[in-house]
């Protein structure tokens, strides 16, 4: 998922070079635009890691109801 995350972090980054005009990407270095992606890969990664997390709690809450759903059939 890293690679993901790298190249929309990348695309992100030459959207926003994009709005710039000239003058602006002229006073810009590369190590700036550098900078503004490893910020955008870490947001990212933060979004995708509480996703995931709170899917799992999802999964973990469906599992429960599926085995206390599953429970009262057997006792019939």
């Amino acid at each position: 998922m890293s690679v993901q995350i790298k190249g929309h972090a990348a695309q992100i980054v030459e959207h926003f070079k994009t709005m710039l005009d000239e003058q602006q990407i002229a006073s810009l270095a590369d190590e700036h635009f550098d900078e503004l992606e490893t910020l955008i890969e870490a947001s990212l990664s933060v979004v995708y890691s509480q996703a995931q997390h709170d899917f799992a709690k999802e999964l973990e809450l469906l599992a429960h109801k599926l085995r206390k759903g599953s429970s009262h059939i057997s006792d019939r």
